[in-house]
């Protein structure tokens, strides 16, 4: 359990999740924010030994409801930071391509898709939201996504950033890699296959 829980955490900073520390970089918490509260409380059920409070609901300026939950200062987020984060730094790094090797597997992956992943308006191809990542980093993804699992990925530029552009012809090849891993109220994203 150790293991598929570093896994779903690697594949959640990929994507939406964060680190935060208040004490510059000695200790740190994971944040966890989604507006699908069935999808939030089942993250909850996941790292729940790390936290103290249940989730809670919030509203933004803009009216949008949001379900949060932080867990406690934890040696998980400390090992976790050294990989997403330059020291003392709150904007997030690739990782290494070891701990790409390492933690990206078939569970990470489909973590990272449904909290940053969407259906193509095709219906037959994905992207992976990588705002936070530059392209000379989304080059590692590129290995890793054709050296472990045989998929070509190409990159889109949406305004100044680059997505992972999962093509028609490789979507099959990812939708069987996730599949068994994905959420039942997130589903959907993944289309019909």
């Amino acid at each position: 359990m150790i293991k598929r829980k570093q896994e779903i955490l690697f594949g959640l900073l990929l994507g939406n999740a964060s680190l935060q520390s208040y004490t510059s970089g000695k200790t740190w918490r994971i944040r966890f924010s989604q507006a699908n509260v069935d999808y939030l409380f089942h993250l909850y059920s996941v790292f729940k030994e790390h936290v103290k409070t249940p989730p809670k609901e919030s509203i933004s300026d803009s009216g949008h409801i949001k379900w949060t939950f932080n867990t406690t200062v934890d040696p998980l987020g400390l090992k976790f930071s050294k990989m997403f984060y330059k020291k003392n730094k709150s904007k997030k790094k690739m990782p290494s391509r070891k701990d790409l090797d390492l933690y990206l597997s078939p569970v990470g992956l489909a973590y990272w898709f449904m909290d940053n992943g969407s259906l193509k308006s095709n219906c037959v191809s994905y992207y992976l939201c990588t705002d936070c990542f530059n392209l000379d980093e989304l080059k590692v993804i590129r290995e890793v996504f054709k050296e472990k699992y045989d998929i070509d990925i190409n990159f889109h530029k949406q305004r100044s950033n680059y997505r992972v552009y999962i093509p028609k012809r490789e979507s099959k090849k990812f939708y069987n890699l996730i599949e068994k891993h994905v959420y039942i109220s997130l589903r959907y994203k993944l289309g019909n296959h």
